[in-house]
């Protein structure tokens, strides 16, 4: 990617390092074009058209050498750091030093391919030094903005890629809530309770409901508030209680304040689902998950490591998918942690 900028800026350089030559010189490049050489030979129009390509080709070399060190200076292509005030400050009082250096070396370039000679006085040699200086004015200019299209494009394509990336996120997880061993077991246990449970199993009913229509609609968002995500963890959790009884606790501590703030949908459902795959659920282990924010306003979910005897495989998917959703939408990291005989996953939750 880093490559193909590079190259991108390289070519936008030598474009417009020739329309800038032909600006600065755009009144004498009309009087060529335009001139009658009715009365003039063929030597004197030859002469004319070296003297132009000179001054065109001078001015060409000059605004390239200053895209060239503005390229290092200011690192256009690095689209995701900040463009520091430092940096400004230097590219411009390099750039000035390199300028009057290549004023120095080109000044007597020109001499020698001007047509007619002209005497080599101050204003001449001002006119060059002005001219040369506000082609580097100009190149600054130009590679902060080609500096702040590169970020635009970034940010597009980062915005592109993360919504595919939510997007196969929240089908995995559709995928999970859909399979056929979760509908299987959901059914099985709705047979059981409208025989011995008829008010019961009518809960059941519209927590899966709820749990089923809220996935469904999460394809709609990028961030949904933690609020809501509680609302539908209620309605996950009374699923899989029916499934695993007492033998699986879930404690829930949260913060009223950070009910607003928001997070990725569907952020704990892939947590609590990594914990209750990875882990044995039993009489004898029953496991216990804690939810809980921090401090920091931070979003915490931990369990107890108690791996199963045969333990299923898994392509870590979910908790892939989720770093990169906060990383893309918020620039923030999830933190994983093993230790104690607990796994933790700590997300940040996010300002409204």
């Amino acid at each position: 990617m880093k490559r193909n900028s590079t190259k991108q800026y390289f070519v936008i350089a030598l474009l417009l390092s020739f329309a800038i030559a032909i600006t600065i010189h755009f009144p004498v490049v009309l009087e060529y074009f335009f001139r009658d050489e009715g009365g003039r030979d063929r030597h004197r129009f030859l002469m004319s058209f070296t003297h132009l390509g000179g001054h065109l080709f001078i001015t060409y070399i000059v605004a390239l050498l200053m895209f060239t060190l503005n390229f290092l200076i200011l690192k256009p292509v690095e689209t995701h750091g900040k463009l520091k005030l430092l940096n400004v400050f230097l590219a411009i009082i390099l750039t000035v030093f390199s300028v009057y250096i290549l004023n120095e070396l080109l000044f007597s370039l020109q001499d020698m391919i001007d047509a007619e000679p002209r005497p080599r006085g101050r204003g001449r040699r001002d006119e060059f030094d002005y001219a040369n200086f506000f082609v580097s004015g100009l190149v600054i200019g130009c590679v902060l903005i080609i500096r702040l299209i590169f970020q635009k494009q970034t940010i597009s394509l980062e915005n592109e890629t993360l919504k595919r990336e939510a997007l196969q996120s929240q089908f995995e997880s559709l995928k999970n809530q859909l399979s056929p061993h979760f509908l299987f077991n959901s059914l099985t246990a709705l047979k059981m309770l409208i025989k011995e449970a008829p008010d019961t199993a009518q809960n059941y009913v519209n927590s899966l409901s709820k749990a089923l229509r809220y996935t469904l609609k999460s394809n709609e968002k990028q961030l949904v508030p933690l609020r809501e995500e509680m609302e539908f963890i209620e309605s996950y959790l009374f699923l899989i209680r029916m499934r695993f009884g007492d033998n699986l606790s879930i404690i829930t501590s949260i913060n009223e304040d950070l009910l607003s703030h928001t997070l990725p949908p569907l952020t704990i459902q892939t947590l609590l689902e990594n914990a209750i795959k990875h882990n044995e659920i039993s009489k004898r282990n029953p496991l216990r998950i804690n939810i809980l924010t921090t401090e920091n306003e931070s979003l915490v979910i931990v369990n107890d490591i108690q791996k199963k005897i045969t333990a299923e495989e898994g392509t870590g998917i979910g908790l892939i998918n989720l770093a990169k959703q906060f990383q893309l939408l918020v620039n923030k990291e999830i933190t994983i942690r093993m230790e104690n005989n607990n796994f933790s996953v700590e997300v940040p939750l996010i300002r409204p």
